[in-house]
């Protein structure tokens, strides 16, 4: 009877271990883009400039977050620190990474079953403004690891997004 259990557990820890070396490699990579200013875009932004430091910064605390126990306070003031950041922007930049690290997780876990075979972008209901977030869930079924309309294979797709992933489809022969 533990035996699921324990597979639980190790599914954790693997997403874990995928988001935290998602942080290593990717944190705050959009820090400074017009993706944190609106648009769908990795090109710098005028209005948020960030200097290379700060991203490898917000990398090592992103990657930190993965690897060990620490609270989103914690997190937050770190971000805060390393950037000259206000606590609101650092909290804003705390939980986007978080997102992005664990949806990049989950996604890398349901390719490595093979049981799953297409995604469906699933739109929050907070979500008030057209923007790329609508254009994904339009686009409706997608096959596994295949973008959406915005790029992104899975959300957030912007500062602040709060949509999330679905699986639509599973490979019934392997279940």
């Amino acid at each position: 009877m533990t035996e699921p259990r324990q597979s639980f557990s190790r599914v954790i820890s693997d997403v874990n271990l995928v988001a935290m070396d998602w942080g290593r490699d990717h944190g705050g990579e959009r820090l400074g883009t017009k993706w944190y200013d609106g648009e769908a875009s990795m090109e710098p932004s005028e209005k948020w400039p960030v200097p290379e430091s700060v991203r490898l910064a917000i990398r090592r605390i992103v990657t930190d977050a993965f690897s060990r126990l620490v609270t989103m306070k914690e997190m937050t003031e770190s971000i805060r620190i390393a950037g000259g950041f206000t606590t609101e922007q650092a909290k804003l930049i705390a939980d986007t990474e978080i997102r992005l690290g664990q949806s990049h997780g989950n996604l890398a876990a349901w390719k490595r079953t093979g049981v799953v075979r297409s995604t469906k972008w699933l739109k929050s209901m907070l979500h008030t403004v057209r923007d790329c977030c609508d254009l994904n869930a339009e686009a409706g079924i997608v096959p596994i690891g295949q973008a959406f309309p915005s790029g992104d294979e899975c959300p957030p797709a912007h500062i602040g997004c709060r949509c999330g992933l679905g699986i639509a489809e599973l490979d019934e022969l392997k279940r």
